[in-house]
């Protein structure tokens, strides 16, 4: 000892202390309301927020209490959330890229929405046709079975052709109706682009 340097001895002596000054001691309130002490970790308040404090009772670090099961729904409902705004707005970029990419002027936006138009406008004309055509089967059954009827020689094959009419008549009103429909969401979908345009070469303008 008398061969070691004096702060070497000095840290020696003080080391004691020092382990004894950063020891551990944890508080809590036990679901009673009784505050508890230990120089470990305590059962009884593992659900329980727990303060760590040193030898001399300074706050060394806050433990809150685990999350309850319905915290951790929530939580996850929240993580959820966030992940499907996440994905969202990188979808939105990705739409931007692509619209920017594909049209320089609102023009082409316009342009492009009138030429899908046109096309669904050639298929319309077609089932009109169609629908004409079917129509006018149908009546010309209609007026066989009435003729039929009043002189009682009503047949199956007449029947059928009637039905078969019908049919005919209900499938090109409808696919009228869903042509009908496309074009309302082309034209949707136009103006969303237009809009969405509009918006990014404003936001381009203003970064520069």
């Amino acid at each position: 000892m008398a061969g070691l340097r004096p702060a070497l001895l000095w840290l020696l002596m003080l080391a004691p202390a020092l382990a004894h000054a950063q020891a551990k001691i944890y508080i809590c309130k036990d679901a009673a309301g009784r505050t508890l002490t230990s120089d470990r970790p305590i059962a009884e308040c593992s659900n329980r927020p727990v303060r760590e404090v040193d030898r001399s009772g300074i706050t060394r670090r806050e433990i809150p209490a685990p999350p309850t099961p319905e915290e951790k729904q929530r939580q996850a409902r929240e993580e959820a959330a966030r992940r499907a705004e996440q994905l969202a707005a990188e979808e939105r970029r990705h739409h931007d890229r692509a619209l920017l990419a594909r049209f320089r002027s609102e023009e082409e936006i316009i342009a492009s929405g009138q030429r899908n138009i046109l096309l669904v406008q050639e298929n319309v004309k077609r089932e009109t046709l169609l629908l004409a055509a079917a129509e006018k089967r149908q009546q010309a059954a209609e007026d066989e079975l009435a003729l039929s009827v009043r002189k009682q020689q009503t047949s199956h094959d007449l029947r059928q052709r009637l039905q078969d009419a019908d049919h005919a008549v209900a499938a090109s009103r409808r696919r009228l109706g869903d042509y009908e429909a496309e074009m309302l969401m082309i034209n949707s979908r136009t103006d969303a682009m237009l809009k969405r345009f509009r918006e990014l070469q404003q936001e381009k303008a203003a970064q520069q």
